[in-house]
Order: structure tokens, then sequence, then C-alpha cells
């Protein structure tokens, strides 16, 4: 087992925020969503899902706000995933939400996700070989 972490930068924008410039609530899970995304892109496009037949809904999701974010703060998304030697039907992503300048962490979270297979909606167990293979050799 080996642990990613993927890095993205953000800056809040005004439609993000609430009348006293503070970013929504919700907004965290958008940004969340786009760290998971760095790391699934990389193992499995959606173009290369859908011709799988794969889903991966969100099953879990949890913030934790420890600062106001405010409209125009740069931000640092880092993302962070562990690759499981056997995949047991949830993939874990762990989100940290750092100010650019001050270094203080604003938020933090977890997503899971499971692997479906589109037609029937069973959860997928077993990965094609090539898939596995990417997934584990991911750095």
């Amino acid at each position: 087992m080996h642990t990613i972490k993927r890095k993205i930068t953000l800056t809040p924008a005004f439609h993000q925020t609430d009348m006293m410039g503070v970013v929504h609530n919700a907004q965290y899970f958008h940004w969340f969503e786009e760290g998971r995304l760095a790391v699934m892109q990389e193992l499995l496009t959606i173009d290369a899902a859908m011709k799988l037949g794969f889903i991966t809904p969100v099953v879990e999701n949890h913030c934790v706000y420890k600062r106001f974010v405010k409209f125009g703060d740069p931000l640092v998304l880092t993302t962070t995933h562990t690759i499981v030697s056997t995949y047991e039907g949830r993939l874990e992503f762990l989100h940290s939400l750092v100010h650019q300048t001050t270094k203080v962490e604003m938020a933090c979270g977890r997503t899971v996700v499971t692997i479906v297979d589109y037609k029937t909606n069973r959860l997928i167990k077993d990965w094609p070989d090539d898939l596995r293979q990417k997934y584990i050799s991911l750095k």
C-alpha cells in the first residue's frame, strides 16, 4: 500500500459566497469533488468508465469547517488516497483545504465512492486486470 496526493489551487468566486462574503458550506463538497476527480481521472476517465459500464457514486461525504473561507482567498486543496492492494468496494479520499498565504487549514473532509455496474446497479467486485494494474501503479 502507498499513498498518493494531488494538489489543486482554488480561488473562491463571488457566486460561491453568501451575503457576508463567506463561502457557502455546500461549495466545499464541489471542491472535494474536484480533488477526487484529480485522482480518479488518472485511473478511469469518464469515457473509459462509460465504455466499461462503470459509474462511481459517492456513498459518503463529510466536511469539518475550521475557519471561514472568503471571496478571493488563495487556497490549496490536497486530496490524499491510499492505494489498497485489495479492492473491497470502497475508495476513500481525504481532503485538506489550506489557505495558501497563512498555511492555516480552513477545512478538511472525507469522500468515499464505490464502483457500480451502470446497467445492473451491482457493486463491481473485480476490476479488469489492466485497470487494477493502472490503479496499483499510481504514484
